[in-house]
């Protein structure tokens, strides 16, 4: 293991990115003691000679520094082998979601009603001949509570992809460990059943005029019982899935924003402003920053290159966040991690140091989970007076979007599909099709809005 990145120590259990030689293997050397005779065996990890040998991964970390075992096994075992995945990214999600509900069984609980319920005290281990009362079942109930789908109220923490996907990988997580011997495999400890089923398989074009002629071939697939409790298809338009801050919610944003620490206070009110997805914000450029007077624009652009797809473009900050960025690159906290950053770099024999705005105090650009972490510190805090105040750090991206169509709507006489192309362009969308959702929130809003005056006029008399 190699190049480990880990920032702060935290009250729960968080996701350590590290390299792995996956091709080491495990060698016993034999020495004899000079003094009694005896052959002392000791294990020895052997590297790999092949170059391309390390892969990158994540493994769990729980509150008091420990790796979670054998969650973080897995991961790095789904490396190499049949199954070998390229990226273990969303098995690491799930399986780091699916650590904290375990823990959360250990501690009492409340119903709706207030009514406490005894800590149930679930882990990995917690099977038995009935799959309704083992973990994993519990689990999925957990997720089906929380994810939106037809039936739900649209509040919901995930969507029912997501859940899905995160419920499949706990699964092979339990496929495995039962496939190696970490877990018994017998009729007393019961993951789930599983039963067959048979589809038609057309692999060729449905537009061909002569599909009519090609036959279908049948496909059978498995199924646990697990999978078949989740709603078939997820229903909900994807328009109607953003979740903009509103206006007075954003004023508590405001307000309890510098209560976290500078960097993430500014990483924030930067997402909120320019719609920058969290990654962008870890790789934000420091070069283009108090390089020149901008103090006769309005916005200034910045150019970003980590994106995602790798499609560089501009963000178009406001002159006050632009000089609070400007601040932030001066400041003697960001030059100390600047220079630690160099040193980390040298000491690698690098030849070339991206120079990322926001770097942590061991020198690295910050993580992801780094982020998320912050924002949910910050979700905490507004709730203590606002309890629906529930946000994610994508939505963010939706609020700056759909701020920035209604003031540009209004400020032009325009209507919002004429500034679908600019949008696109802003938000860094390869096609327009994904532009849409908002464009379809916003009309849809400007319905509502005109409705409610409608009534609001038939009771006061108008018309």
């Amino acid at each position: 293991m190699s190049n480990v990145q880990a920032e702060l120590n935290y009250d729960d259990f968080w996701l350590l990115d590290i390299e792995v030689d996956t091709l080491a293997k495990l060698k016993i050397i034999g020495k004899i003691n000079e003094d009694t005779g005896e052959t002392v065996l000791t294990p020895h990890l052997d590297p790999s000679s092949i170059k391309e040998r390390y892969k990158k991964t994540k493994i769990i970390i729980a509150p008091d520094g420990s790796g979670v075992y054998p969650q973080s096994l897995y991961l790095v075992s789904k490396l190499r082998g049949n199954e070998k995945v390229k990226n273990t990214d969303s098995i690491a999600k799930a399986l780091l979601l699916f650590t904290r509900f375990l823990d959360s069984t250990h501690s009492n609980q409340e119903d709706e009603d207030g009514n406490e319920i005894p800590a149930e005290c679930l882990t990995y281990k917690s099977l038995s001949k009935y799959e309704e009362e083992g973990a994993p079942w519990r689990f999925a109930e957990f997720l089906k509570k929380n994810c939106r789908h037809r039936r739900s109220d649209g509040d919901e923490a995930w969507s029912l992809t997501t859940a899905r996907a995160y419920m499949g990988a706990v699964l092979g997580f339990y496929k495995w460990m039962q496939k190696f011997g970490y877990l018994k495999n017998d009729d007393d400890h019961l993951v789930t059943h599983f039963s067959k089923g048979t589809y038609l398989y057309e692999g060729y074009d449905q537009h061909d005029m002569l599909t009519h002629t090609k036959s279908s071939t049948k496909r059978e697939y498995e199924i646990s019982n697990i999978m078949k409790e989740f709603p078939r298809a997820d229903s909900t338009p994807i328009h109607k899935k953003l979740k903009p801050i509103p206006p007075e919610h954003l004023a508590l944003f405001e307000e309890y924003i510098d209560g976290l620490p500078k960097p993430f206070a500014l990483m924030f009110r930067l997402a909120i402003k320019t719609g920058t997805r969290i990654e962008e914000l870890t790789h934000l450029p420091a070069s283009n920053i108090g390089e020149a007077d901008m103090s006769e624009l309005d916005v200034i652009p910045i150019h970003l290159t980590k994106t995602k797809g790798s499609k560089p473009r501009n963000i178009e900050v406001p002159l006050y966040l632009y000089e609070e960025l400007e601040q932030y690159k001066y400041s003697r906290q960001r030059e100390r991690n600047a220079l630690k950053r160099k040193h980390l770099f040298y000491s690698n024999s690098e030849s070339v140091v991206e120079d990322y705005l926001f770097i942590s105090n061991k020198g690295n650009a910050y993580s992801e989970n780094t982020l998320e972490k912050h924002f949910s510190a910050l979700r905490k805090l507004i709730q203590e007076v606002e309890p629906a105040w529930y946000y994610r750090v994508h939505d963010c991206r939706s609020t700056f979007a759909t701020y920035w169509l209604f003031t540009e709507s209004e400020a032009r006489g325009v209507s919002y599909e004429f500034l679908m192309d600019e949008l696109a362009e802003l938000m860094g969308h390869e096609s327009t099709t994904t532009t849409e959702k908002y464009i379809k929130f916003m009309n849809e809003y400007e319905s509502k809005l005109r409705a409610a005056k409608r009534k609001n006029n038939k009771l006061n008399g108008g018309w």
